[in-house]
């Protein structure tokens, strides 16, 4: 039996190096032809994605060119290469001027800071995504991470902007009056009075429109900043960026609204209804025009600068004193363009504390307070829906109680957020992390 086993033994050590034979490298060089092939397929599909962008989309809208560029943003986060960066930059410069100068035979005055973020953010997928196709292993790996979140982010970036009318095709009539008059039952309009304000000055309102529509820069940049942290799951911030954003419109059909700037039209921002004028309004719905965008109530806007504060919470707190900075200027610009009223921002606050505690993950869903402050981010929202709707009037009487009500509301909304934000903190890597990506996209 031995001698029969150390004889198969040796037979098969004799087939072995067939195996490894040049016939088996033949083979396997056989292959190497048609992975090159798809290769440069892959390529050439990509560089005709992006010459394709760079034609048809419309890079004098901000929020595609602030979309965009979180390509680049989680480029600096994850690739922070010197030369790389720098090619890149470069070649968005050289597109930009090609594109304002020759091709759309325009001047240098009008060049805006959304088309030099849209053909960064541009050049970025391209030069990123030549690299994927020819890279392996841990490069490749390390490629995807950047790619495919920029690509969703951007996608969804793309995705709103035409989803937005939908509700316009669904309801012709809105309920702007509702929550107009609402504002009016607090003793005066807050988006007029704040309308003036930025009306009234060039570079406020120039600052306040930048900030407004700088909001998806906002967002990515915080989300480069969980990139290089690389302790936390990144992937669940765009979970709870794309949550609020599909069930905000969901709730959008439920109650569509416009904005003051729309609904009250010319007399916008400087003659507000008085109070004996809101005792007289009669509620109902109200005809505007189908390509308005419903997506007033709530405010998606104020929830997802709600929700980036609070995933600043692991960070610095300089970076989390900076992010509340900027709830606050978003409160000032969403009122002052006239896209919101102050109840949309009022509703947004439980809404974002419930999107961030329903995508909590696995471990913190096991908190009964974290279950606490979902059901109560849903019934805040849910009962200001139905007071809003079937009560406003009952608001006119004294403003006491349309007060009562906001700080009430406010105040459990607060209170939840101890328990839906992340608690770890640490003031070193993820900090530097966060502000060499502001650094580098601004």
């Amino acid at each position: 039996m031995r001698r029969i086993i150390s004889a198969g033994a040796q037979e098969i050590s004799t087939l072995e190096p067939a195996a490894n034979s040049p016939a088996g490298q033949v083979s396997n060089s056989s292959n190497q032809p048609l992975t090159r092939l798809l290769r440069i397929l892959a390529a050439t599909l990509l560089g005709t994605l992006i010459l394709l962008a760079w034609v048809g989309l419309p890079f004098e809208l901000p929020y595609i060119g602030y979309g965009l560029v979180s390509a680049f943003v989680f480029q600096v986060a994850v690739r922070p290469r010197r030369w790389e960066i720098l090619s890149v930059a470069l070649a968005a410069c050289g597109l930009v001027l090609f594109d304002r100068v020759f091709v759309h035979q325009g001047s240098m005055e009008e060049i805006q800071t959304s088309i030099c973020f849209g053909m960064l953010g541009l050049m970025s997928f391209l030069v990123l995504g030549f690299k994927a196709v020819w890279a392996t292993g841990p490069e490749l790996a390390e490629l995807k991470s950047i790619l495919f979140p920029a690509a969703g982010f951007a996608f969804f970036i793309l995705g709103s902007q035409n989803s937005l009318n939908l509700a316009g095709l669904l309801f012709p009539q809105t309920l702007d009056l509702y929550a107009y008059t609402f504002d009016g039952s607090l003793g005066f309009q807050p988006s007029f009075l704040l309308g003036q304000v930025l009306k009234g000055s060039a570079w406020v309102d120039a600052l306040g429109h930048f900030t407004y529509y700088g909001l998806p820069l906002a967002m990515a940049l915080v989300y480069a900043g969980h990139l290089r942290r690389k302790t936390t799951d990144s992937l669940s911030l765009l979970r709870v960026y794309f949550a609020a954003g599909l069930v905000g419109y969901v709730l959008f059909l439920f109650f569509p609204a416009t904005g003051p700037a729309y609904a009250a039209g010319p007399a916008f921002p400087n003659s507000p209804l008085s109070m004996s004028a809101l005792h007289q309004l009669s509620l109902r719905p109200m005809a505007v025009s189908v390509s308005w965008p419903r997506n007033a109530m709530p405010s998606l806007h104020m929830a997802w600068v709600l929700l980036i504060w609070f995933n600043c919470r692991p960070f610095a707190r300089w970076v989390r004193v900076v992010a509340l900075a900027f709830v606050l200027i978003t409160v000032f610009d969403t009122l002052g363009t006239g896209e919101h009223y102050l109840i949309d921002l009022v509703v947004a606050f439980p809404f974002a504390v419930a999107m961030q505690a329903l995508c909590a993950g696995p471990a913190r869903r096991q908190s009964r307070m974290l279950r606490v402050a979902l059901v109560s981010g849903i019934t805040l929202v849910v009962a200001w829906f139905i007071l809003l709707r079937y009560a406003t009037n009952l608001l006119l009487l004294t403003p006491v109680l349309p007060w009562a009500f906001v700080v009430t509301s406010t105040a459990i909304s607060a209170w939840c957020t101890r328990f839906v934000v992340p608690v770890d903190v640490d003031s070193t890597q993820e900090s530097t992390g966060l502000a060499r990506a502001a650094t580098a996209s601004w």
